[in-house]
């Protein structure tokens, strides 16, 4: 009954769930505006398909002879329209051809999306090459030693890193031999279907769920002492010890409000976006690689969906840690406004203190394994992330770590408000 209480006020707060719906209409424009890629997107079904997601010898030949008969299609067609043939997709875009071509008005829209696909699938297969060979000449411990020397870092902490990137290579080398290197999935330069996704809405996601957890732990803790009643809630052991009934109901809460957030924007964004036939295709295959050409590096062999659904629970595991540090500021603060702004100087705080580290110590390294950089960089979670997180275990421990500490403070903090004079 006293759960369903402060569960109540939760719910029953016109800014939470105004907050709430705000922040899903957001999410939903968010999709909204990326969704022009939607029609370019689905050229990879008829592709897959037909060859499967595999590119290996196999599988390019199958691609090969595809496009072959399909640009032999549109030769035939051009060539009855304009008397022009073309040796690849790509030279119907020449704007000295396209432009005229497209005002004369000599195509119509269904075949204009014909020659699109085309380049789509040109794209892809001149895409094989240039996987196999980058990760044929892939050497981990080169970038290891050239982030070294982009950060200046020394003794204990280089020879550290070393060692991470060391444990990396060879599963670097069971992703090649895998070939998961080699399997379709939406191009990455084209599309940047990975960094809109794990970077824009899950990190939008993030930071949405943060200022709502925030908002309603603070409040329901605090909800006797800013309207003067807990002279008369607190006066009894019941009373005291409602403050684990807040703790379980803020971290209830949380999930909840964290699980219609993934939820309903990833069902907005996957209806938007078709991922069919591509659910199964590993995380690490190069056609994620995107514009700054770093490829997705995974420590372990997942699919995109196991993949997806480990940062959902990380996501779910994150916010859990943001009740527990705004809860034990709570029980320390008997303010509301004053806890949401603490929080957000700890939150930066919290990105700023390892610039304040000296590049030789492995203290630098230590106070990246902290909950606040760990959302700033969703976008590499279970990954090879750069010098300072690439650890097989980071984000387990990151959240392992914090999870006790927060527990055990939150739970000193209510055996001292249990004999503290109110």
């Amino acid at each position: 009954m006293i759960k369903r209480l402060e569960f109540k006020k939760i719910i029953s707060s016109p800014i939470i769930l105004g907050l709430f719906v705000l922040f899903l209409l957001f999410n939903c424009f968010l999709i909204y505006e990326q969704s022009s890629i939607r029609n370019d997107m689905k050229s990879i079904h008829p592709i897959v398909q037909e060859t499967g997601t595999l590119m290996d010898n196999e599988g390019s030949k199958k691609l090969q002879i595809s496009h072959e008969e399909d640009l032999n299609t549109w030769n035939q067609l051009s060539q009855s329209k304009t008397g022009d043939t073309y040796q690849n997709a790509a030279d119907f875009y020449k704007p000295e051809l396209y432009y005229s071509l497209i005002e004369s008005n000599i195509y119509s829209e269904k075949e204009l999306q014909d020659i699109n696909n085309l380049a789509i699938k040109e794209t892809y297969l001149n895409s094989i090459q240039d996987i196999e060979t980058k990760y044929s000449t892939l050497n981990v411990m080169e970038n290891a030693e050239e982030g070294i020397r982009l950060f200046g870092l020394e003794g204990a902490v280089a020879e550290t890193v070393r060692e991470q990137y060391s444990v990396l290579k060879p599963r670097v080398e069971e992703l090649i031999e895998n070939k998961e290197h080699l399997h379709l999935f939406f191009h990455g330069k084209m599309f940047g279907t990975h960094s809109f996704l794990f970077k824009t809405l899950f990190g939008f996601m993030l930071f949405q769920g943060m200022i709502l957890i925030v908002l309603f732990t603070a409040f329901i803790v605090n909800y006797e002492f800013e309207h003067r009643t807990a002279l008369v809630t607190y006066a009894t052991k019941r009373g005291r010890r409602l403050m684990w009934d807040k703790l379980l109901v803020s971290t209830f809460a949380s999930t909840l409000v964290t699980v219609a957030l993934l939820a309903i924007t990833l069902s907005v964004y996957f209806i938007v976006f078709d991922y069919s036939g591509l659910w199964n295709v590993p995380i690490s295959t190069g056609f994620l690689i995107e514009l700054n050409k770093i490829p997705f590096i995974s420590w372990w062999n997942v699919t995109f969906i196991q993949y997806l659904l480990m940062s959902c629970g990380l996501v779910v595991l994150c916010h859990i840690l943001f009740v527990l540090i705004t809860f034990c500021l709570s029980m320390l603060i008997r303010n509301s406004y004053i806890v949401f702004t603490l929080f957000g100087v700890i939150f930066l705080a919290g990105l700023y203190v390892p610039s304040l580290m000296p590049k030789d110590s492995t203290m630098l390294l230590y106070t990246h394994f902290s909950p606040f950089i760990l959302v700033m960089n969703v976008k590499k979670w279970w990954m090879e992330s750069g010098v300072f997180t690439t650890f097989k275990y980071y984000e387990i421990i990151t959240v392992t770590g914090w999870l006790i500490v927060l527990l055990l403070t939150a739970w000193l903090l209510i055996k001292r408000f249990a004999r503290e004079n109110i």
